[in-house]
């Protein structure tokens, strides 16, 4: 009964990992048109009050479409450095051209660049009105800006960027930005005035987009979903591009719109003057963003944007419930109570060790010490299970016509010697919901990300490259196989110890970060058997 037990324990771990993939490709996201979500019309009119639900009849296709009115004048490029993003802004429209995390760099080895927009679409952070010459107007016009250059550090915490602009059909906008040393955190404002517009009853919204992702081809993220994310009540809400035709509305108690992949993220986050928030596709490409409140065509907004890691110390103290931006998977965010203190503990091992290979190794010690009476009682269990196996054979063999009374005379039997049937696993069983949060912890920590171990190991989260870790790691399973006690029929042992070459070909792929952690923990508990099985008498 022990054997078939821990059989279905270690089998149950093989399905557990494949079992991510296999809801990435059956189980979509959670849909955009909940609770708290409006759809609209795909041609809803002007007198409406609504945008058009098709955006590429508002917004000007590309760079080189023709605006409704001339717009004179070089386009000037502000640089804006905070010490770990540079931004390039530009007065045409008073949108982003390039945003750079310095810390990170893609797989070519170039600084990361969340700004994805080859085929010259709607730049980031472009205003829109329900007005196509509004609209050009906006996104078009040479606004003047306060200052072409701003530099960021501990003696200059602060720099303000205000883009002015006074167009000659009355429409008159006022936009600033104001960064922060050392923060991917932006507060952002708009003012538009209107007044020769009026009558028209312009409605406007900011828009990020496409994609704000930052392409790296090497990460494993087919777990994770990618692209654009809502939090509105108290839901994290998915939209996969497949799934959006119109724009989708989210209103309620609306936290931000944002793109995230598996490492970074970019979200606008409402303060003041933010009526809804959307979700739209431009030329087949995804845009979130913010719809402003309006009066008689005048608007008035507050908001920031957020637009780096997705590290969870970071996001916990830009506050927001930017945490929420984080995705452990299907199964990894039912143990996110776990994972999150995991990580936490991570961290702090980084503090001392300055590695990240070394602090697996520390936090594996570590777990494996919380849980040493666990797995000790169940070796403990396993060796008595054991010791009886001659007399298990024995009543099976006497009794085969009558399994009433075999298994009455094998409990009498566990009874008489004091071992648990079940006490093998049981304890084992205890310890799957941190296994289950340590793999996610692992597997989805951005601080993995081109983190060096060793020699050869020169990025934690991705798989080692010589595949030294994967064959320890079959190895020592192999080891701890040979180490505990053969109980069952002839063919259980032979799947048991197939075992250790399944799991091996499994964690090829792996990040090597999550590879050490299996490793290392086969190496002490096979430390813990040799001392129960080959050392203690009792």
């Amino acid at each position: 009964m022990e054997n078939r037990l821990l059989l279905a324990f270690v089998l149950s771990l093989a399905v557990f990992i494949g079992w991510g993939y296999f809801l990435a490709q059956t189980q979509g996201p959670s849909p955009s048109g909940e609770s708290g979500t409006e759809k609209f019309p795909a041609a809803a009119l002007p007198s409406e009050n609504k945008f058009s639900g098709s955006p590429s009849a508002v917004l000007p296709q590309s760079e080189s479409s023709q605006p409704a009115a001339p717009f004179p004048g070089e386009e000037v490029l502000i640089q804006v450095s905070t010490g770990k993003t540079d931004f390039v802004i530009s007065n045409r429209g008073g949108v982003l051209r390039q945003l750079q995390l310095l810390r990170f760099r893609d797989d070519r080895g170039d600084i990361i660049d969340l700004i994805d927009n080859p085929h010259r679409l709607t730049p980031a952070l472009a205003l829109q009105s329900s007005d196509p010459e509004v609209t050009a107007i906006l996104q078009n016009g040479r606004y003047e800006p306060s200052t072409t250059s701003i530099v960021l550090s501990e003696h200059n915490p602060e720099g303000r960027l205000t883009l002015t602009l006074n167009h000659a059909s009355g429409l008159q906008v006022v936009r600033t930005y104001v960064f922060h040393f050392d923060d991917y955190m932006v507060e952002m404002g708009t003012q538009i005035s209107a007044a020769p517009m009026a009558s028209k009853n312009l409605q406007y919204r900011v828009l990020l987009g496409p994609g704000m992702g930052g392409k790296i081809a090497s990460q494993t993220d087919y777990i994770v979903f990618s692209g654009a994310t809502v939090f509105a009540n108290n839901e994290r809400i998915e939209n996969p591009p497949e799934d959006i035709d119109d724009a989708s509305y989210f209103k309620g108690d609306l936290k931000w719109v944002a793109f995230q992949n598996k490492y970074f993220g970019s979200a606008l986050i409402p303060q003041q003057g933010t009526k809804s928030g959307l979700v739209l596709k431009e030329r087949g490409q995804v845009f979130v963003g913010l719809e402003f409140e309006s009066v008689q065509s005048a608007a008035r907004a507050e908001h920031l944007l957020y637009a780096g890691t997705k590290e969870l110390e970071i996001l916990e103290d830009e506050g927001h419930h930017l945490a929420r931006l984080i995705d452990y998977g299907w199964f990894g965010n039912k143990f996110a109570f776990l994972v999150k203190p995991l990580l936490k503990v991570l961290a702090f091992f980084y503090k001392l060790t300055h590695n990240y290979g070394w602090s697996i190794i520390l936090l594996t010690c570590i777990i494996k010490l919380l849980f040493f009476p666990l797995t000790h009682k169940s070796f403990k269990s396993m060796k008595g299970m054991q010791k009886v196996q001659p007399y298990v054979k024995i009543i099976q063999e006497r009794n085969k016509g009558n399994r009433k009374k075999m298994n009455e005379e094998m409990m009498e039997l566990y009874k008489k010697h004091k071992v648990n049937p079940v006490g093998g696993c049981l304890p084992m069983l205890l310890q799957v919901p941190v296994f289950i949060a340590l793999y996610h912890a692992l597997f989805f920590s951005i601080e993995l990300r081109g983190a060096p171990f060793m020699g050869w190991i020169t990025d934690l989260s991705v798989a080692d490259p010589y595949y030294v870790f994967p064959v320890l790691m079959g190895a020592t399973m192999f080891l701890q196989q040979k180490l505990t006690p053969s109980m069952g029929d002839p063919m259980q042992q032979k799947i048991m110890m197939f075992l250790p070459i399944v799991f091996t070909f499994l964690f090829i792929s792996f990040p090597a970060g999550l590879v050490i952690y299996w490793t290392v923990n086969n190496i002490l508990t096979i430390a813990q058997q040799y001392y129960i099985y080959r050392v203690t008498k009792d």
